[in-house]
């Protein structure tokens, strides 16, 4: 069943501004998978289709069509352009609107830098996100009959923190493909791990949009297969309750309990600095406990508040004594 609307929406008309930074138009090509470019020069459209699939229920699979890029926006560099289409045939999925793509790969930074790209991949990162713990939670389920719904949340945790995103982001090649402002570009945005788990979740999401779910969950699994193998063989070894807790990410939580087993207050988290322009701001976050008759401390960096205390209760978590982890 297809429905044609006219993009007469905020949201429509930026996702066509948004495509207008593609170097050229895309079109497929069966024999490889890539996007190739289109000598013919580009159009405009002024429709968008919205496609379900007919065997399926509506509301089950859906895939949007945002319209077909415009004539204006921001020439996409070359080696960006490169990098984009390297990442298409990593991921193995032939956009049928790439549009769906070049969105999930524009960071804030870029948008704010070009007046006419009105939308970036922030709302993707959400859907990302629910794809993400759909699939993972789903496959923990089924391979782990007999755990209980503290570990398969644990390992959740686990297998969908920032540091898994960005390494899964890392062998994609996601950074160079990102579309960066100049300043989050040069402070080293590309490898940055907030930014990489951001985009691979805005990544997956496109997938979503462009396939429907059950396309984006193969994707997931595919991506995270060994990941998966891993958390799954960590189960099934002996470890204490502890031990599991502080494998999983769940750091704030691993260290406060730890505080309070061995009768100390818990952990005091500070900003002590906001880094970077307003579009780009980053947080950085010391996080104080009192163990052993000493105060520890570790710092913590981070695009959220969040997100650095996390890292710092990663971190003092990791250097406090040996002896204080043991149960």
């Amino acid at each position: 069943m297809v429905s044609r609307v006219a993009p007469d929406n905020i949201e429509n008309k930026a996702l066509a501004a948004i495509v207008a930074a593609l170097p050229t138009r895309a079109t497929r090509h069966e024999s490889d998978g890539f996007l190739q470019p289109d000598p013919s020069t580009p159009g405009e459209r002024s429709e968008i289709e919205l496609s379900f699939d007919d065997d399926m229920p509506e509301h089950s699979s859906i895939r949007t069509q945002p319209p077909a890029r415009t004539a204006m926006g921001v020439a996409l560099p070359h080696h960006i352009a490169q990098a984009e289409q390297l990442l298409t045939a990593r991921l193995g999925h032939r956009f049928r609107s790439p549009e769906h793509f070049a969105v999930a790969l524009t960071h804030p930074s870029w948008r704010n830098e070009h007046p006419d790209v009105l939308v970036d991949n922030q709302r993707y990162e959400f859907v990302g996100d629910l794809v993400l713990g759909l699939a993972i939670g789903h496959a923990l389920f089924a391979r782990l009959p007999k755990a209980g719904e503290g570990d398969l949340s644990a390992l959740k945790a686990f297998l969908v923190r920032e540091a898994t995103l960005a390494e899964i982001a890392r062998a994609l090649g996601i950074g160079a493909a990102l579309r960066l402002g100049r300043g989050e570009d040069q402070s080293g945005g590309r490898e940055r791990p907030s930014v990489l788990a951001d985009a691979l979740e805005a990544v997956v999401a496109a997938v979503a949009l462009d396939a429907g779910s059950e396309r984006a969950v193969e994707l997931v699994l595919r991506l995270f297969g060994q990941h998966l193998d891993e958390a799954v063989a960590r189960h099934g070894s002996s470890r204490s309750t502890t031990e599991l807790r502080a494998s999983t990410a769940s750091y704030k939580s691993a260290l406060q309990q730890l505080l309070a087993s061995h009768g100390g207050p818990p952990p005091d988290y500070v900003v002590v600095a906001e880094l970077g322009p307003a579009e780009a701001r980053r947080f950085r976050v010391e996080v104080k406990a009192f163990l052993g008759g000493q105060w520890h401390a570790a710092i913590g960096e981070g695009s959220s508040k969040k997100a650095a205390e996390a890292l710092a209760a990663e971190r003092l978590y990791i250097k406090l004594p040996a002896a204080a982890t043991m149960t």
